[in-house]
C-alpha cells in the first residue's frame, strides 16, 4: 500500500534558485541567482557549528528541507527561506520513489553562493 505524504508537514514556504546568465543593457553577461520554483516545505535544523579561520569566528548551520518530488532539482541550486540563503549539499530521493526530496543544506560559510 502506498504511503501518503501529509500536506500539513510542509508548513513553510521556500524558493529554489538557480544561476543563470543574464544579459545587461550594455551587452555584458552577468551570472545571477534567479527563482526556479517556490514550494511548500518542511524545514528541520540538524546541527550548528562555530569555528575559527583566519582569526575570524564563523558559524554554520546544517538542516534538512523536505519537499514534494520535483524533477531537475540539483545541488548547484540554493534555497531561499525568508531572508536566509542555504547551499544545497545533497539532493536525496528516498528509496528512489519520486515522492519526496530531502535537500541537505548548509547556511553560513558559503551563504549559498
Amino acid at each position: 500500500m502506498a504511503r501518503m505524504i501529509k500536506a500539513g508537514k510542509y508548513n513553510k514556504v521556500i524558493t529554489l534558485q538557480e544561476q543563470k546568465q543574464v544579459m545587461t543593457d550594455y551587452g555584458a553577461v552577468n551570472i545571477e541567482w534567479v527563482d526556479f520554483k517556490t514550494v511548500r516545505a518542511s524545514v528541520e535544523p540538524l546541527q550548528g557549528n562555530e569555528y575559527f579561520t583566519s582569526a575570524q569566528l564563523h558559524s554554520e548551520t546544517q538542516l534538512r528541507i523536505r519537499i514534494r518530488y520535483i524533477d531537475d532539482v540539483c545541488s548547484v541550486m540554493r534555497v531561499k527561506y525568508g531572508n536566509r540563503v542555504f547551499s544545497i549539499i545533497a539532493v536525496i530521493d528516498s528509496k528512489e520513489s519520486h515522492r519526496e526530496l530531502q535537500l541537505m543544506c548548509k547556511e553560513g560559510a558559503t551563504d549559498g553562493r
